[in-house]
């Protein structure tokens, strides 16, 4: 994959005209985050959409004092959409499992492109609808962990 398309190989952008992804880029920040940060915390309302470039985070939901793991998310994966979109606050925590590239894009610009173009809310949705698919997937897992009584958070 050549440069230009690399920079662009993320669950959103892959979805989106070349006219939006230029509007998105004049808001884009790029920063190295250590292993150990905490990209999103459950119940604080993240100001940036943040996507990962390179590394991996760790997706986990905070309950009775310990992490319940959900998944691992590398290259591509955007995370805080849902708050920056939709004005919740994220259940989730994500963690970064090693040093991570990360590409940061405030709030406000970003639902401000976002109003200009609302043929963004189809990618907006793939996204959306591809996390849904995953949460599905993990309740699946639950009921075949309870019938051999594995304690919370294990499979």
């Amino acid at each position: 994959m050549n440069e230009t398309l690399q920079q662009y190989a993320n669950e959103l952008y892959q979805s989106l005209s070349a006219e939006v992804l230029q509007e998105l880029r004049k808001y884009e920040k790029k920063m190295t985050v250590p292993a150990g940060a905490k990209l999103i915390t459950q119940g604080i309302r993240p100001e940036h959409l943040i996507v990962v470039d390179q590394g991996s985070v760790e997706i986990s939901i905070p309950a009775g004092g310990q992490a319940i793991f959900l998944a691992v998310a590398g290259q591509g994966k955007v995370c805080g959409l849902r708050s920056i979109v939709g004005g919740v606050l994220p259940e989730t925590d994500v963690t970064t499992l090693e040093p991570c590239e990360i590409t940061l894009i405030p709030d406000v610009p970003f639902n401000a492109v976002l109003k200009q173009h609302p043929e963004m809310y189809f990618a907006i949705a793939k996204v959306l609808s591809g996390d849904l698919k995953t949460a599905e997937t993990i309740l699946r897992e639950i009921p075949s962990c309870r019938q051999r009584r594995c304690p919370p958070g294990a499979s």
